[in-house]
């Protein structure tokens, strides 16, 4: 039996309904399982310490910065990297300059390696 058919094998005896990628409890599985949770209670725990530091997704550093000629609106997207090494690339178009871009905020980029070459 391979993994795939012996994991749907066990998944659909719980009760578990759905894509065997990404099951949910059926009403098998819940009118099973009420008896056990009602039984163990709430889980008894203290507030979880994080030191401090957020639990929220943290912020992507690497992502490509977006620069727009402000004449004619030709957009490119680099990396912060380049930004902070070259500048602004210049707008292919000629006589159109220095593209705009975000500002540059000095602690996002500090220590990353941010690819691109």
């Amino acid at each position: 039996m391979t993994p795939g058919k012996a994991f749907k094998r066990v998944a659909l005896g719980l009760g578990l309904v759905g894509p065997m990628r990404a099951t949910t409890p059926g009403e098998a599985f819940l009118v099973a399982i009420a008896p056990i949770l009602e039984a163990v209670g709430p889980l008894p725990h203290a507030r979880l310490d994080t030191d401090g530091e957020s639990t929220a997704p943290k912020k992507q550093k690497t992502r490509m910065l977006k620069c727009e000629c402000a004449t004619c609106g030709y957009t490119v997207r680099t990396a912060r990297k380049w930004l902070a090494l070259a500048g602004a690339p210049l707008c292919p178009i000629e006589d159109h300059g220095q593209m705009e871009h975000e500002p540059l905020d000095d602690d996002e980029g500090e220590g990353d390696d941010e690819g691109g070459g």
